[in-house]
């Protein structure tokens, strides 16, 4: 059983404690004292444990030095719950993701898999530049990976395998925007090229044919395109299907 909050408070000697987990409890608090944050910030025993370390960090009243000095310290994942925490203090923040994007080159294709699928906007959109086809997976299925950021994916991309990732992906593959930053990019395949066009109206495909954004086969895919739709008599698209 262990010890109640109020006692653990006026611990004088932390290391006498045989639970850790009693004094993340107790950083987790909302009750928690200044003064029991300073203790245990002071306490060489209880900082040489990561969670203590990472609670103490993640509170709002932790001394800036010891967070300061506690950040490269943290694993990833750490660093990513820090972030994640709103009452951690936004220079504590920023500071984690700092040191979060620094490890970045770091992290194997799993820890880069597990990070995309979770990670905020400032730190997501330094993985848009990955071309392994597992990382992409994970962020185009975050929640908080945005139109404006796929948009830019898709555009700066070099990857043909990528960009039919996007296009195949059950929800941005449809998005106007996105199939637009497509048929834009170099490295888009003909192929790829054509199955977007040939689902255009013709006044999209018109539009297209014309507009000097994009690359010229495209706008050459795009004019054959609605050339052929042209020459269609009525009815004889059930022959198509």
């Amino acid at each position: 059983m262990g010890v109640t909050l109020p006692e653990l408070w006026r611990a004088k000697d932390l290391s006498e404690l045989d639970d850790e987990l009693e004094i993340v409890r107790a950083l987790r608090s909302p009750y928690c004292t200044g003064a029991f944050v300073e203790a245990v910030a002071g306490s060489a025993w209880a900082t040489s444990r990561r969670r203590v370390m990472v609670a103490l960090v993640r509170h709002p009243r932790c001394p800036r030095a010891f967070a300061w000095r506690a950040l490269p310290l943290l694993g990833w994942h750490d660093l990513l719950e820090v972030l994640g925490d709103p009452r951690t203090p936004m220079p504590v923040r920023q500071q984690a993701q700092g040191k979060l994007v620094e490890r970045l080159p770091t992290l194997t294709v799993g820890e880069k898999v597990s990070l995309a699928r979770q990670a905020p906007p400032p730190v997501l959109i330094h993985l848009l530049g990955e071309e392994d086809t597992r990382v992409i997976a994970a962020l185009l299925d975050n929640p908080k990976f945005a139109q404006n950021h796929c948009v830019r994916l898709t555009a700066e991309t070099g990857s043909s395998r990528v960009l039919a990732q996007i296009l195949r992906h059950h929800r941005w593959g449809q998005v106007a925007s996105v199939r637009k930053a497509a048929l834009a990019n170099p490295a888009m395949p003909v192929a790829l090229a054509v199955a977007v066009l040939v689902s255009l109206s013709d006044d999209e495909l018109l539009s297209f044919s014309n507009s000097r954004e994009f690359p010229a086969r495209v706008r050459n895919l795009a004019q054959q395109a609605l050339w052929v739709r042209r020459l269609r008599t009525p009815g004889e698209e059930q022959y198509l299907h």
